[in-house]
Order: structure tokens, then C-alpha cells, then sequence
């Protein structure tokens, strides 16, 4: 981190760029923890109760105290969040002793139009919320149910027979996997029964009861269900209620019932016989009871239940899967978490659609639980990408989980018929509104991005080289944002009419066959596609009034050269024909892509064969590349082992004439003979050709990549790979270097230190933490400085990431390249395959935890509103700036230090105030190692935006001095 050195760092971009990511990752933790706290809300005050609230005049909210029980938090922070929720009108608060939190869209459902107040005295909330809009006096409640008309239809009226079936219901047992909602099928029930029997809470209470608790302890499980006397056991110094004795009257829930012991069981069925139970300790008197059971398990209760206990249960209700539910079904459910969320954190979320489709192709294991977990976790890391506060945030396919991505990839998706809706792109899901979907004709962030990098290439002063290098990759980046959107689909003309319409499709097209022989460009639909979609952007751009600045125009003028006569020909006819004024630098913007279009022509590039003995290698090899980079010119050739030499031969030959003979081809062989080919195919037929033998999945990769640029040669490939570049680095057979990638900028100090924040960011979302990011600048590279030497010689460097490309001995990848969900792909392939090939084992962890890691795990247990991860690096620098002995040479005292810094930050981020005993006479009998403290505590206090106090930095000397040898400093 170059900005530690800096005089003033906080002013450094790169340290503006690192706080940022750290305040991105607070934001998300403390997202989190408003969002369980919000959930828990939603589930405890619903339409039922709140018209229970609402007949009885008694408040029945949510309170501070209930939160600091239920998560074990402080009430101060309890109190904190709920009001914090209340501020982003997610909840409403009655200012009463204590005070109720209600959820505002449930309450709006009460109040007159447009008269909702977020506080409320009790007395204004019995007068203005009233029940004449009680929707659960229409409605049943298990109409809520997504699937109450469908795959839940049959248990559902079962579940209604156990309920009203005379004296008092029916005992049932709920079956199925984890995940499928059985809780939530037990509440509905129970609320079922409030209506039908018009009770209310007090009289038809609800208690649920999870047997897993103490399944280790049968005594405090038998204590907990049945209660207990005074003396009983060990500990019990007063008689207890137990949940039998609570639930009388009402429905008694035991989830995970299997836990239930044998003793347990026998005791359940002999309340379910007798209405009569004891207490834990009684032996004389008996106590009646008279409530319904449901029990929940994911076993089979053959297997795990006694057989005289599951005969008592008259009823079985079996709940399907995620996997057996309808497509219809599973839309509405994904739909409704993405809703979900979206009142959570007031923001839209625009889902690719693709991500819905996987959604409801997965085979989740844990069913509705883990679907919901995936779309909290795309939720999450959209918001956590959403570095502008924009309402609506991106929700890529790139974003989801690689299980479920591959799945989807590989799934015969043809056998699944959604609804028509879903034929388009992107659907928006947001707070109380219907989905709704739509297809993006245009990628305005590409357009504007490529703007983006003309200016920077400008004001960086480039050289003409250097910005044609640069503009050639964004313009593939904005022609590919086009192309991407439509990849495998057949692109007829009757599609793009559809699409793009058909008076721009025919217009660009006439043009094209007038225009494009001149630049020795072929007509096909790629081409056209992408000319109509950056024609009708332009239509757009024009009503918006928005142009290329003229700083631009300057760097065009000097990139496209004899393409500028024939795009001035484009937007003439342009102009003409749509009525329009076009600005002159448009011209130069046409030109590029023209010029684009002669680059990624295949015909313009050397051949690609791959070799290799077996009967499928070099086809595997070929269809990842050919995937991977989206292209379609890497050909395979499969030699069997059985098959005679000079059949492979003409195998080769034919392959090696349909190329073309001025770029020539190159063979990627694995052994043998074959590497003997080159010579003699260049003899027979003329044209020039090497073979690189060892093949490998990473060479072909990095070779496909290489001819996909621009003016790649074959001579200057083989030479990187046969001269400049073993494809076996040498290594220290004893000693394994840390696998690492270097980024690059000309400074090394500002867009190199973004490069490294963001890779490692990647590198830690696909579990590739091993791996080390280093910045460099230019100049280290060049001239070998002493820094880079001893990076080669620690490292073994898998790749360099850089804006500017220069001659390299590793793989070159330019910053460009990652930017897109594709080349990301294929950069991560790249390296889990460089890994494998120097046997650097990925998830390869230490024996032994670091300090750090033992703190930053302990604190993630500990801790609400602190980043565990950010408190340990900050509080790991601000100990190193101390330079005092004690911390150095004692682990104790440094992994108390740390953890005692990370709760100190947590005290201040909440503004709890502590005080010293004899404040001002400690701080002078410590006086050195005080102003040590005061004058280095920016470095924690500046980053968190807190302040810390005097007393705080006191009982940070009292840890010091515990630690200390002489016992003063």
C-alpha cells in the first residue's frame, strides 16, 4: 500500500479507492443486520395479529427488548436498528412504554390514502389505523401460500381437516427435506385456526418448540416441554412452566420432532391418550392439558419415530420439493424473494433473465431455504458493485454462484417451457410493484465507458500507437456488448427486425451492400447487427442531445484513417434519410467500428490446430477455447492410437490448406512426430507454419487470446513459447513459490493499486485467495529494478493485468479484457489451470492460524456494526506504527491488543462512551506511551470516522502494560 509513505495519505487516490471498498463492505454487514432484524419484524406482526391489534386495543408490536433476545444483542442496538428501519420507511414506531415497531406496508393497508405517518402516539394509532380494510376476513390464510392452488392444494385441505375436525383437531405430522417450509406451513395453519374459530392469541396460543436444541440433554429437554418442579434437578431453585403447560388451548409446533428422545415420545403420547401429564419431579399429582400437535421432520418418521407415538398422529402431510414444483410455481417464488428484497433495501433490482431461468433449473438441495440465500446473495453483491447510489441495481449472470451457472450451462433448458414473459432480457423487480421485463435495445454504460477511455487515453498523453491499441479493445468491448446479448441465436433479418426494426435493419443493409466492398468487409448478420444497433442508439443519443466531446474528435481524426470516407458516406445517407443532424465526430466513432470489423474477421487470422493422440483430447481442448473466448476458428484434430502416421498427416494437410496462406497456421501438438510436421506442410503446400509441441489447456487459451487481437503473427507466437517463454517455468523443487499476479500502470501508484483491489476482490469471490497481487509501475519492469527482481524470485507469476501492453515473459491480460462477465470467466479458468500445472493446490490453507485470522474470526462472532476484516487491517497497521517491542515479540499481546482495538472501534461506531477511574493522573504517570497513542490514533479514528476519546486510549495502555517488561512506559 504505496500510500502509507504518502505525507498525507488520506488525500491519496489510492487510499480513497481502499476506503472506499472498506466502507462498500460495512455498508453490506450492517445491510445484513438491518435485513434480519427486518425479516423477523415481517414474521412476527402479520395481518392476524395486527387485527387482533387492532379489535382489542392492546398494542402488540415488536419491541426493543424482543430484538436483544432474540439476536442476543444490547437494547441500545436493538433500538438503534429498529429506528434506523423506521428512518428508511420500512417500519412505523407508537411512541408508548416501550415503544412498538410495526411494518409500514402492513399498516398502510389500514389507513386512508396517502395518510400514513412513520410515528404515531398510541392514541393517533388506534384513531387513524383501522381494520375496515382486514383483508384475513375475506381471504383464508393459506391463500398467502405460493402454491395453494397447485403442488400445496391436497396438504392444504388436509391441513384444514386436522384444524376444524371436532372436539378439538387433529394431531399431524408435517414431512419434507430441509428447506421446503414446514414452519411456515405450521404457523398458516395456526392462523387457519384463529379464523375459523374466531380466538384470539391469548386464547389460541401458538408455541413452537425446535427438539434439536437439547437433543443432547433428554433432562433439560423433558424440563423445557413438560416443566418442572422446585428441586428436581440440580439448579432448579423454582417450579417452571414448560411449553405444554403454555400451549393449552392452542397448537403446539415441534420442529425437528426425530430429536424427540424415546422417554419424550412415550410422554407426548401419553398427554395425547390421557390430556394428563406431570411435571419434571412430580410423582402424585397430575396436570390436564388440552392442545393439537404438529410435528415437523425431514426423516422418515418409520425410521425414527416409536410406532406407538406415530400412531397416535392420524395425520401425514408430505410437502414436495423445490424440484417437484411447476415452473409457474417456482416464478412466483423467485419472483417474491426478489420483491422481498427489494422493499428491504429500497433499491429495483434488473435481473437477467437467464439468472431466473437457472434459478428454476437448479436442483437445490435445500429447496426454498438455499434459493432464497442465492437470491440474497446476488442481491447483496449487486448492491455491494453499486458504487453511485443508483435506485436501480444490475443483477449479471456473472454474479450468480458457479454450481448453479454451470448447471444451467450444460441443463437441456428446451425441456422447460416458461411463460412468454420471460422470452425478453431483463426483469425489474421492485418495492409493492408487479415484475416487469423488458430487452435493453442498447448498452448506454458501453458507449459511454468507450467515451470514457478516449478521454483518459487523451489527457494520459498516448502515443498514436498506443491509443489505437487502447481504442482497438474498447471498441471489440462496445461491438461485444451488442453481440453478447444475442450470442447463439440465429440472426436472420426478420429477428433483427423485431429487435431493432425494420426500417434502420433494410437502411443499414442497403448501405452495406453499397459501402462495404470498398473496405474489403463481408456482409453477414453479425456486422449488420451490430451497425443497426449503433445506428439506433445514435437515434436515441440525438433526442437526448448527447455528442462526443471535441477533445475526442482530435484522438479519432488520428486513429481511423481510410474508414473515414465511407462512415462520412454512412452518416450522409444517415442524415438524409431519418431527417436528422448528425455531429461530425459521429463519423469518426462509425469509422472505428468499421475498422473493428476488418480486426475480428477469422479469415484475417492465422489457423488454429490443435493435436493431440487420444480419441477426444485435442477436441476438449478446442471446445473450451472455442467457448470460453467465443469464437469459433480453434479446429481439433484427434489422432488415435491406432491410427498410421501418414494419415494423420492428411488429416493436418487438409485442415492446413483451408486457411489463409498469407497469416498461416499453427499446430499445438502434444508429442511425437507431430512435431515434425511444420516443415514439411510448409514445403508441400506454401504456406507458413509452426508447431508448438507440450500442448496444454493455458497455452491454448493464451494463444486463442493472442489471435483474437490485433495483428497477431505466428513467428512471434512460437517464438514467446519456444524462446521467450518455457512453458515449464523453472522452480526450487524443494522450496514452492507463492503463486501471484503483478498489475501495472505507468506510476505504479494509481490505477495499478485500483487493478489490485479489484482482482483481489475477484480472486476472493472464487475462493483463489492464494494467490498474491502485487502493483508495479512501468518503469520497475523496464529497467528490472531491484523491487520486480525480488518479486520474480519470491513469486511465481501466473499473469500480468495492465492498460498498457508491453513485450512480458508471462501472460499479458490488458484491464479491458475482465471487464466483461466472459473474459472474467476466462481469466479465472486461466489461473485455476496455472495453478494446477505448478501444483499450487487452491484451497491449500495454513496448519496454523495467524493472529489475524484467530482475531478477525473471533470479532465476525462478536460484533454488529464493526467490518471484522477492515478493524483487524487498520488496527494491524496502527500496532506496526507503534513499533513497541511488546507487540512484536509477544503473540498474546498482540492478538489482545488487536481483539481489544476491534471492540473499542465497535464502542465508538456506536457512540457508547466509557470513562476512566483517575483519568488525568494514569494519563500522566504514562505520559510517553499517551502521546505515542494520541498521535497515531488517526489511523484507526479517520478511517471509521469516529472519534476516540482519552479514556479509551487509557485502557489501550493498561493492555500495553500488562505485556510490558518494566511495567511503565
Amino acid at each position: 500500500m504505496q500510500w502509507l509513505n504518502s505525507s498525507k495519505p488520506q488525500q491519496h487516490p489510492s487510499f480513497i479507492k481502499y476506503l472506499h471498498i472498506i466502507y462498500q463492505t460495512e455498508r453490506l454487514v450492517i445491510l445484513m443486520n438491518e435485513t434480519k432484524i427486518f425479516e423477523y419484524v415481517l414474521q412476527t406482526v402479520n395481518k392476524e395479529k395486527l387485527a387482533e391489534i387492532l379489535t382489542h386495543h392492546t398494542l402488540g408490536g415488536v419491541t426493543a427488548s424482543d430484538i436483544e433476545e432474540h439476536f442476543h444483542i444490547s437494547r441500545a442496538n436493538a433500538s438503534a436498528y429498529l429506528n434506523k428501519l423506521v428512518t428508511q420507511k420500512l417500519l412505523i414506531k407508537v411512541d408508548s412504554r416501550p415503544v412498538h415497531f410495526f411494518p409500514a406496508d402492513l399498516i398502510n393497508l389500514y389507513v386512508s390514502d396517502n395518510s400514513l405517518q412513520y410515528t404515531y402516539t398510541v392514541d393517533e394509532f388506534f384513531k387513524n389505523v383501522t381494520s375496515k380494510q382486514d383483508v384475513s376476513a375475506h381471504s383464508s390464510a393459506f391463500d398467502a401460500l405460493i402454491g395453494h392452488d397447485g403442488s400445496l392444494a391436497t396438504q392444504i385441505e388436509t391441513a384444514k381437516a386436522a384444524i376444524v375436525y371436532p372436539p378439538n383437531g387433529l394431531h399431524s405430522l408435517l414431512i419434507g427435506e430441509s428447506g421446503t417450509g414446514k414452519t411456515l406451513f405450521a404457523r398458516t395453519m395456526y392462523n387457519y385456526g384463529r379464523e375459523v374459530l374466531n380466538k384470539s392469541k391469548k386464547d389460541f396460543p401458538f408455541v413452537e418448540f425446535n427438539c434439536s436444541d437439547y437433543y443432547h440433554n433428554p433432562q433439560l429437554l423433558m424440563s423445557h416441554l413438560f416443566g418442572h418442579i422446585k428441586g428436581a434437578f440440580t439448579g432448579a431453585v423454582s417450579e417452571s412452566p414448560g411449553l405444554v403447560e403454555q400451549a393449552d388451548g392452542g397448537i403446539l409446533f415441534l420442529d425437528e420432532i426425530h430429536r424427540l428422545p424415546p422417554e419424550g415420545q412415550e410422554l407426548l403420547f401419553y398427554l395425547i391418550d390421557t390430556g394428563c401429564y406431570r411435571k419434571l419431579g412430580e410423582t402424585s399429582s397430575m396436570r390436564k392439558a388440552s392442545l393439537r400437535i404438529i410435528g415437523a421432520t425431514t426423516e422418515d418418521p418409520k425410521n425414527v419415530l416409536l410406532k406407538t407415538f406415530t400412531r397416535r398422529i392420524p395425520l401425514t402431510i408430505q410437502l414436495p420439493s423445490y424440484r417437484e414444483k411447476s415452473i409457474s410455481e417456482k416464478l412466483e417464488i423467485i419472483e417474491h424473494i426478489f420483491v422481498r428484497e427489494s422493499n428491504i433495501t429500497l433499491k429495483s433490482y434488473v435481473v437477467n433473465t437467464n439468472i431466473i431461468k437457472a434459478l428454476c433449473a437448479y436442483p437445490f438441495t435445500e429447496n426454498i431455504g438455499q434459493l432464497s440465500s442465492e437470491i440474497k446473495v446476488l442481491c447483496a453483491r449487486s448492491y455491494l458493485n453499486n458504487t453511485s447510489n443508483q435506485e436501480e441495481l444490475m443483477v449479471s449472470f456473472d454474479l450468480l454462484s458457479p454450481a448453479i451457472r454451470d448447471y444451467y450451462n450444460q441443463a437441456d433448458t428446451e425441456s422447460l417451457s416458461f411463460p412468454s414473459r420471460y422470452e425478453t432480457q431483463y426483469t425489474v423487480f421492485s418495492a409493492n410493484k408487479e415484475p416487469r421485463q423488458y430487452n435493453k435495445l442498447y448498452d448506454e454504460k458501453a458507449y459511454y465507458t468507450l467515451m470514457k477511455r478516449i478521454d483518459q487515453c487523451t489527457s494520459e498523453g498516448y502515443t498514436t500507437q498506443q491509443i489505437n491499441n487502447e481504442l482497438s479493445s474498447d471498441i471489440q468491448n462496445y461491438c461485444d456488448s451488442i453481440l453478447k446479448q444475442f450470442y447463439n441465436q440465429n440472426l436472420h433479418k426478420e429477428e433483427l427486425y423485431k429487435i431493432v426494426g425494420q426500417e434502420l435493419v433494410d437502411f443499414t443493409s442497403d448501405l452495406a451492400q453499397n459501402t462495404f466492398s470498398e473496405l474489403n468487409l463481408e456482409i453477414n448478420q453479425k456486422n449488420i447487427l451490430v451497425l443497426s444497433f449503433h445506428f439506433r442508439f445514435l437515434l436515441e443519443r440525438m433526442a437526448s442531445r448527447k455528442e462526443i466531446s471535441e477533445k475526442e474528435i482530435s484522438v479519432l481524426k488520428k486513429t481511423a484513417s481510410k474508414e473515414i470516407e465511407i462512415a462520412q458516406k454512412f452518416v450522409t445517407n444517415f442524415e438524409q434519410h431519418f431527417q436528422i443532424q448528425i455531429p461530425k465526430n459521429e463519423e469518426y466513432l462509425v469509422a472505428l467500428i468499421f475498422a473493428n470489423m476488418r480486426d475480428t474477421s477469422y479469415e484475417d487470422r492465422p489457423g488454429l490446430i490443435i493435436i493431440a493422440h487420444g480419441s477426444s483430447t485435442a477436441s476438449s481442448i478446442a471446445n473450451v477455447c472455442n467457448r470460453l473466448m467465443e469464437c469459433s476458428f480453434v479446429k481439433a484434430i484427434d489422432v488415435p492410437l491406432e491410427q498410421k502416421l501418414p494419415d494423420t498427416y492428411q488429416n493436418v494437410l487438409r485442415e492446413v490448406r483451408s486457411v489463409n496462406p498469407t497469416k498461416g497456421a499453427l499446430l499445438l501438438v502434444d508429442m511425437g512426430s507431430l512435431t515434425t510436421f511444420d516443415e514439411k506442410l510448409t514445403l508441400e503446400t506454401g504456406i507458413p507454419v509452426r508447431a508448438i509441441p507440450n500442448v496444454t489447456t493455458l497455452m491454448a487459451l493464451d494463444i486463442t487470446r493472442t489471435l483474437l487481437g490485433c495483428d497477431a503473427n505466428i513467428n512471434t507466437i512460437y517464438n514467446n513459447y519456444m524462446v521467450n517463454k518455457p512453458t515449464e517455468p523453472p522452480r526450487n523443487k524443494h522450496v514452492a513459490k507463492e503463486p501471484a499476479i503483478i498489475t501495472m500502470c505507468a506510476s505504479g501508484l494509481g490505477t495499478s493499486v485500483a487493478f489490485q483491489a479489484m482482482i483481489e476482490q475477484e480472486l476472493n469471490h472464487y475462493n483463489l485467495n492464494n494467490i498474491q497481487v502485487l502493483a508495479v509501475s512501468l518503469s520497475d519492469i523496464q529497467t528490472n529494478s531491484t523491487q520486480y527482481q525480488g518479486i520474480c524470485s519470491e513469486f511465481n507469476l501466473l499473469a500480468c493485468v495492465s492498460n498498457l501492453e508491453i513485450p512480458m515473459d508471462i501472460p499479458f491480460f490488458h484491464i479491458s479484457s475482465l471487464i466483461s462477465a466472459t473474459g472474467k470467466e476466462y481469466f479465472i479458468d486461466f489461473l485455476r489451470s496455472a495453478l494446477t500445472e505448478i501444483q499450487a493446490p487452491v484451497t491449500q490453507k495454513k496448519q496454523v492460524e495467524t493472529v489475524q485470522e484467530e482475531c478477525e474470526k473471533f470479532l465476525t462472532k462478536s460484533v454488529m456494526y464493526l467490518n471484522p476484516s477492515a478493524a483487524v487491517q487498520y488496527s494491524e497497521e496502527f500496532l506496526n506504527t507503534l513499533e513497541l517491542p511488546q507487540i512484536k515479540n509477544n503473540r498474546s499481546c498482540h492478538l489482545a491488543l488487536l481483539l481489544h482495538l476491534g471492540f473499542m472501534l465497535e464502542r465508538c461506531i456506536c457512540k457508547q462512551a466509557i470513562v476512566f477511574d483517575n483519568e488525568t493522573k494514569y494519563i500522566q504517570q504514562n505520559k510517553s506511551l499517551f502521546d505515542l497513542l494520541k498521535k497515531n490514533i488517526s489511523l484507526l479514528s479517520t478511517p471509521f470516522d469516529i472519534s476516540v476519546n482519552d479514556a479509551e486510549l487509557c485502557y489501550i495502555i493498561v493492555t500495553l502494560i500488562q505485556y510490558s517488561d518494566s511495567g511503565n512506559s
